[in-house]
């Protein structure tokens, strides 16, 4: 897909996803982004992406709810004229101690990382085959899971039977959508640790990587960008961007 003058939906643009929102831009995409609590932070990223000289808009949307979700697309669609690809980045990443478990944090991981994503993909993906098809497909999503889905850690319980919810459902949203929508995952380790992290939490994560170094957002974007403009052959993939640690190496 060549992305000069396509736009990009992401979902939480925050960190990492402000920064792929800056790479797009400097390829020419279009980028609309959604937000929900962060909306200083998301209208301010995208007033930087303007600054390259492409459109960008925020949204609000909680995409826990379809109708939201629905009325993200709908809005991306009015202004800029099409939605040519979604990433999925928005998710909410909490320490539940299983001792600590209540049935609300099932719930809301549930809600945060598995509906939403699925709510946004299903509007999106909809909107998509209503589009031309170009170049053999009518659009492109890519979701983000965790590395951890195939090796769990302990803590995260809810977060990591929601992140499988996203793995099996890019396959099975590959499947449902080929062969005009091509669909695929990232699933990261720890990449743009969040300031909440001590010194020591990082450092832990360095040593348990055999590449002994944390993941960048570039580390992660770069592939986004790889399955949106690198190749239009790869649909139901799930690709580890972990540095290694999937291995059990670490000691």
């Amino acid at each position: 897909m060549n992305l000069t003058g396509k736009t990009i939906l992401i979902t939480g643009g925050r960190r990492v996803g402000a920064k792929l929102a800056l790479q797009l831009a400097r390829r020419g995409a279009n980028v609309a982004l959604s937000y929900f609590k962060s909306r200083a932070r998301i209208e301010a990223v995208a007033a930087e992406v303007r600054t390259l000289g492409v459109r960008c808009e925020a949204f609000a949307a909680d995409l826990r709810n379809p109708l939201d979700a629905e009325r993200l697309v709908e809005q991306t669609v009015a202004g800029f004229g099409s939605v040519d690809a979604l990433v999925n980045m928005a998710s909410e990443f909490h320490a539940t101690p299983f001792d600590q478990l209540t049935p609300q944090d099932f719930d809301d991981n549930i809600a945060s990382n598995l509906k939403a994503p699925y709510f946004a993909a299903v509007a999106a993906a909809r909107a998509m085959r209503r589009q031309p098809v170009e170049g053999g497909l009518q659009g492109k999503i890519v979701n983000f899971a965790d590395w951890a889905v195939d090796r769990p850690y302990k803590n995260f319980l809810p977060y990591l039977i929601a992140k499988g919810g996203v793995a099996t459902m890019t396959r099975a949203l590959a499947v449902e959508l080929a062969p005009t929508i091509a669909v695929n995952a990232i699933a990261p380790a720890m990449i743009d640790p969040p300031p909440d992290l001590t010194a020591d939490d990082i450092e832990a994560i360095r040593q348990a990587s055999p590449l002994k170094r944390v993941g960048t957002p570039d580390d992660a974007n770069n592939l986004v960008l790889y399955l949106l403009e690198g190749t239009d052959f790869v649909t139901g993939a799930i690709y580890r961007v972990d540095g290694g640690r999937f291995l059990g190496t670490d000691e």
